[in-house]
């Protein structure tokens, strides 16, 4: 007769097979059906926000812990203008300036927080989507931070170093007035594009200022009156660059000349 000890242990080690099974059928990467690449993101624990004594940092990021708990995929790039008219039809850009340009792969912009969850929304509702069980929202701004620094707790995903930022982000000393179509940086190291710089990205959450305890995936407050946004764009000096820089507005703002601000979308993997 089999132990219960003997019992607790195989059940352990089916677990952790099975779960290894499903490591393995988790593709890393997936192209959904209107063309967006999406990366997938490893669950862990990271340090959000800054320290008060770091160069820029703001009171309202106090540095806390921050666990996530499941894996996730996000955007390899910001949405772009052609994605976005896909989806919803309309492209409310003002980039590129030289209207002779194809703004296919610029990223969009000009678009509010609600159009940002629209456009999730209807993409979700793709046939090929809806087939594949993808449901696409915003990151939250945990999540965004966490991919942004893929595993660096330095200012950027690159090091401290400013003078570095051109290799990774289009900002006030190269942005030549306007954004530029995705994928031209360098990316971070877990492959993804233009988290600093190019516009900014709204992400899920209302603004609070940031708890000073460990968290587990947090999702900010239930309800506040701005929305936030993040990674800066291409007219903004380094500072507002670095990976826990953040601000807000209210959810219906779409930005104007001076201010870009775009979105990269999210998804659970399959349960």
């Amino acid at each position: 007769m089999q132990r219960p000890r003997s019992i607790i242990l195989g059940v352990v080690m089916f677990l952790l097979t099975f779960n290894e099974h499903l490591q393995a059928q988790t593709p890393k990467e997936l192209t959904n059906s209107i063309g967006m690449k999406l990366k997938l993101i490893p669950k862990g624990t990271f340090d959000m926000g800054s320290a008060a004594n770091d160069p820029g940092a703001d009171l309202d990021e106090p540095l806390h812990q921050v666990t996530l708990s499941r894996d996730f995929y996000i955007g390899q790039f910001e949405v772009t203008q052609s994605q976005y008219k896909d989806v919803l039809g309309t492209n409310p850009s003002q980039f590129p300036r030289d209207k002779k340009i194809d703004p296919a792969n610029y990223p969009v912009e000009g678009v509010s927080w609600l159009d940002a969850v629209e456009f999730c929304q209807r993409l979700s509702e793709l046939p090929e989507e809806k087939k594949a069980g993808r449901i696409y929202r915003l990151p939250t701004e945990a999540e965004w931070e966490y991919a942004c620094r893929a595993g660096s707790p330095a200012a950027f995903c690159f090091g401290n170093d400013p003078q570095l930022l051109s290799k990774y982000a289009w900002f006030d000393k190269n942005g030549g007035g306007q954004t530029h179509p995705v994928g031209l940086k360098r990316p971070n190291d877990w492959g993804l594009y233009d988290m600093h710089g190019n516009a900014w990205e709204w992400v899920a959450d209302w603004y609070e200022v940031y708890p000073r305890k460990s968290v587990t995936d947090p999702k900010g407050p239930r309800s506040g009156k701005d929305r936030v946004y993040r990674g800066a764009s291409w007219n903004y000096s380094p500072d507002y660059h670095r990976s826990a820089n953040r601000t807000a507005t209210a959810p219906t703002f779409r930005g104007f000349e001076f201010l870009s601000i775009s979105f990269r979308v999210a998804i659970d993997p399959p349960n």
